[in-house]
This record gives C-alpha cells, structure tokens and sequence, in this order.
C-alpha cells in the first residue's frame, strides 16, 4: 500500500510512491548503548587501635542529586522551516547554542555540518498489481555524517549523536558532552542544572515499528523515516517538554512514557554543552 506523509510527518525520502517514490523494506532495529563506568571513590584510612593495622576502606558514594518535580528552561524556539525540510538536528543544535550563549544561524550549521557524500542507490520491483516501487539499496551513514540532502524534502535521512558531538566540540571547544547512553534521570539532572540536551526520537514521540535497512561503505544501516531529533528544556511529572523543530513550537508537551521508549529505539543518543556543576 502507498504510504502518504503529511508535511508534519517531515519526509526525508519519498515511500512506496508509484514510479518515482521509495518503497522501504521494515527492518529490525538493534543498536548499543555504551555505558559511561565511573571510576571508584579514592580510599582513606579509618581510624584504628594502635595494635591493629590501619585498612583501607572506600568512602561511601554520595547519594544522587535531588531532582526538583519539575523544571523548564526557555529557549527560543527555532522552525526547520522552510529552508530545511531535513534539518531537525541542526536547528535543534542552533537552539542548544543560542541556550548556552552561543547564537549560530540554522543555515551556517547546516553549511557546516559533517556530511557523508555517499551516493544513494536503489533498486526496484513491480508489485503484483503492476505498480513500480523502489527501495534504498545503497546510501550513507548517519553515524559518519548527514545522509542525503538537508535541503530537500524527499531527499534526505539524517546525522546521529557521534558526529553531532564532534561538530558541537569544533564549535565550543572543550564545551560539548556526548551523554549518549545514559539513564534518562541522567539526562534531566543535566536539564534541571539549567543546560537542555538534543536528544534523538521519532517525530510521533512514541516508539515506531517502522524500521529500514540498506547498506553504506562502513557496513549495514538500519534507520527509521521517523527519526527526528529535538531540544530537551523540561519536565514535569509523567510529562517532557520539548522544542520542537518540525513545527516551530517552544516546550510542547509531551508524555514522558512514549518519550523514553522512542529515545531508547533510536540508540539513547544525546549531545550537550557541559553544565557549571560538572
């Protein structure tokens, strides 16, 4: 069946359109998280009996930080639109900067961006009806740099927090952190330190079943025509707020539960500026 996308929907290829679309084969979506140990609390020695020897014992950890029950930051929120279709992760990135006092135009991110110059490729079928679909054979990898065009609805994927992080560190040297992997707690105990983080979800802001899969030069890809990323700026109990690109809007609110479980699918990817406490 044709599958039709609204404009909110944020196309980055055509799908399952007669003749000139791009129909895309589900895949099943696996990626790894890494984890961020953290090294053990120095030893000190408790104090003992002259007759007994002195044992080195770890100093208890500290408890985690309260959270307080809720927390917005206001961002000024900044439209993908009209000038790239594409470009969710770089508008979310300009309103990170503009948060942290650092203001950068959409357009110069986008210019400067990494891009993996990839071709795409595609291959074709004809359905048992007699209808001509295609479907991404070959193309690039958003974990090397931009997939497509971020300039053509239609014609685009995505980039991911790998390259997202080095760009943002060539940007404010010594001022990026790559949070992805962390716990989600993690996650707003940096929000609620006043900094947002750009994290990685679908444009339902729920899980989605919808995967692809195609090959790249460093190996297979799987991705979703869902992805979208978005500037965290706070929470309330059972509720996120985002700033959302696609439509422009500042701290909409959405459920934090669906939220998470998307977040998850797409790899627990997140990128911020360092907050003072750290």
């Amino acid at each position: 069946m044709a599958r039709r996308w609204r404009r909110k929907s944020r196309t980055r290829w055509l799908l399952g359109i007669p003749v000139a679309g791009l129909a895309l084969y589900l895949g099943v979506h696996l990626f790894s998280a890494p984890t961020n140990p953290h090294p053990p609390e120095a030893l000190a020695n408790q104090k003992a009996s002259p007759h007994l020897k002195k044992t080195p014992v770890k100093k208890p950890a500290p408890g985690p930080k309260a959270l307080p029950a809720s927390y917005l930051i206001h961002v000024p929120p900044k439209d993908q639109y009209p000038q790239l279709p594409n470009g969710c992760e770089v508008t979310s990135l300009a309103m990170l900067m503009t948060a942290v006092g650092h203001p950068e135009s959409k357009m110069t991110l986008a210019a400067e961006m990494p891009k993996d110059p990839t071709k795409l490729v595609l291959d074709s079928y004809t359905t048992a009806s007699g209808q001509v679909v295609h479907r991404v054979q070959y193309w690039g990898n958003p974990n090397v740099g931009f997939v497509g065009s971020v300039y053509h609805a239609g014609e685009g994927y995505g980039i991911y927090h790998g390259p997202m992080y080095r760009f943002l560190n060539q940007l404010l040297p010594g001022q990026a952190e790559d949070m992805t992997g962390s716990s989600f707690k993690t996650i707003l105990a940096h929000v609620a330190d006043g900094v947002p983080v750009e994290v990685w979800t679908t444009i339902t802001f729920q899980p989605t079943t919808d995967w692809v899969t195609w090959q790249s030069p460093e190996g297979e890809v799987t991705a979703t025509p869902l992805e979208h990323a978005v500037l965290l700026v706070g929470y309330s109990p059972g509720y996120v707020y985002l700033n959302n690109p696609l439509n422009g809007e500042a701290a909409e609110k959405v459920p934090e539960g669906p939220f998470i479980q998307s977040w998850q699918q797409l790899g627990r990817q997140a990128i911020t500026v360092k907050s003072l406490s750290h």
